[in-house]
C-alpha cells in the first residue's frame, strides 16, 4: 500500500478537491492519504468528507513543510510513502504504475516524472532513460515525483529548517535524499510521468529567499569551502537573471557561514 503524505494550510480548496478527486479515480486502490493541516482544520474535514478515500487527518499547530512531514512518520501504514502537495494531482494509472515498479524491481525508492497539463510542458529537463540516480542527478529531483520503501526511510526524518515555512525555504528534498543514499540505499529513476503539477515561471525560481538558503544547502551538503565554491558558481550562472545579484551573493555567503549544519533526527 502507498501513503501519500499531503501538508497542507487549508487555503486552497480548488487545488486540494482536485487532488482527492485524482486519487478516487485511481484504477489501484492500494493507498492511505495522510494529511496534516497546519490550519484551517474544519475546512480540510469537510473537504476530505466528501470522498470516500481511506484518509488520516493530522491537526498540527505549528507551520512548516518539513515539520508537517515529520509529524505524519507515526502514522504512516503502507509499505510505500510519497511526500505529496496539495496542488499536484495524478493520472489515473499512478498507483498501479507505482506498485508495478516496487514489484519488479529491486530499488529502495522510484522516482518518475511531473507534467503540466495546463501548460502542456514538462515540469522540468528530464533524462530520456531510466537509470540509478547519484551525484548531481540529485539536485533535480522532487519531493511529489519520489516513492520510498518505507523501511528504508523509517529511521529519516526532514530537516525542519528547510522548506517553505523553515528559516530557508527550500532544499528540504536533497537533504533527505542525501541521508538517504548516505544510509546505502539506492533510487532508480523511471522516464514516465508520475504526477501532474503547474511549473513555476522561473521568477519564482529565483526569488532571494530561495536563493540565499542555497548557502546553508550546500554547506549541510557538502561542506563549507565546497559548499561556497559551489555557491559562487550558482551566482555567476544566474547572475543576469537576478535583480540585486550582489547583494543577494553577499547575503547568500554569510548564511552559509553562518549556518551550524544539523542532521534531521527522528
Amino acid at each position: 500500500m502507498i501513503t501519500f503524505v499531503v501538508p497542507t494550510l487549508g487555503e486552497r480548496c480548488n487545488e486540494f478537491e482536485r487532488l482527492l478527486a485524482s486519487l478516487d479515480k485511481q484504477t489501484d486502490k492500494r493507498f492511505e492519504l495522510i494529511v496534516v493541516s497546519q490550519g484551517n482544520y474544519d475546512q480540510v474535514e469537510q473537504w476530505l468528507s466528501a470522498f470516500q478515500l481511506r484518509s488520516t487527518h493530522i491537526k498540527l499547530g505549528e507551520k512548516g513543510l518539513s515539520r508537517a512531514r515529520n509529524a505524519a512518520w507515526p502514522a504512516l501504514k503502507g509499505d510505500i510513502v510519497s511526500f505529496s502537495d496539495d496542488d499536484c494531482w495524478y493520472p489515473p494509472n499512478a498507483v498501479e504504475r507505482v506498485h508495478s515498479a516496487f514489484a519488479q524491481e529491486g530499488a529502495d525508492a522510484y522516482c518518475f516524472q511531473i507534467y503540466d497539463p495546463i501548460q502542456q510542458s514538462p515540469y522540468k529537463h528530464y533524462d530520456t532513460s531510466p537509470g540509478i540516480v547519484r551525484g548531481r542527478r540529485v539536485w533535480k529531483k522532487s519531493s511529489i515525483e519520489l516513492f520510498f520503501r518505507q523501511t528504508a526511510i523509517e529511521s529519516l526524518r526532514f530537516n525542519e529548517a528547510f522548506g517553505l515555512g523553515g528559516t530557508y525555504p527550500s532544499g528540504e528534498e536533497n537533504l533527505f535524499l542525501r541521508q538517504f543514499l548516505v544510509a546505502g540505499h539506492t533510487l532508480m529513476y523511471i522516464p514516465e510521468t508520475i504526477v501532474f503539477h503547474e511549473k513555476p515561471s522561473q521568477a519564482s525560481r529565483l526569488q532571494e529567499a530561495q536563493l540565499v538558503s542555497k548557502g546553508p544547502l550546500f554547506k549541510t551538503m557538502y561542506n563549507g569551502p565546497f559548499g561556497f565554491v559551489l555557491l559562487t558558481a550558482l551566482f555567476a550562472k544566474k547572475y543576469r537573471h537576478l535583480k540585486h545579484p550582489a547583494a543577494s551573493y553577499a547575503k547568500a555567503v554569510r548564511a552559509l557561514l553562518d549556518y551550524k549544519p544539523k542532521e534531521a533526527r527522528p
